[in-house]
């Protein structure tokens, strides 16, 4: 098996960390066009693509505000990929953000796009939506 794994430091503070990673607002200005209630158990949908229909859904498995988000793919080209996790830890100069997309078979080339397009969502969007106010997400997003 193989995993995708981040660890980033982002000025921010754990709690807006969190607001980034559950809030519909927070998720669709770093990293796609999200519906969302962001409670546990529910459902939350993401659309890629030119026409946004490219769709996935994820199950919001873990919720432990400004620790953790976990989700599971439920529907979308990553149900067999197992789990994401996004662990927040407090740092001096604001939060540590440990992420992992777990379950891969091996690393494929789909892998390996993926790992390049979590780092510039993770390291530039995301980093970006809590540092300045301004994210980079789907559709700005590079053709890597």
């Amino acid at each position: 098996m193989a995993d995708i794994l981040h660890r980033l430091i982002i000025e921010t503070t754990p709690d807006k960390l969190y607001q980034a990673l559950t809030d519909e607002k927070g998720l669709s200005a770093w990293w796609t066009k999200t519906d969302t209630t962001g409670k546990l158990g529910s459902t939350a949908q993401f659309s890629f693509g030119p026409k946004g229909d490219h769709k996935m859904e994820m199950k919001i498995t873990a919720l432990v505000p400004d620790k953790k988000v976990e989700w599971q793919c439920v529907a979308g080209p990553w149900v067999d990929t197992g789990k994401f996790s996004f662990e927040i830890q407090p740092n001096d100069r604001g939060s540590v953000l440990l992420f992992a997309h777990c379950g891969w078979n091996q690393p494929s080339e789909d892998f390996m796009h993926c790992n390049s397009k979590w780092g510039y969502f993770l390291v530039v969007s995301l980093k970006s939506y809590l540092e300045t106010g301004t994210g980079k997400p789907h559709p700005q997003d590079p053709n890597i």
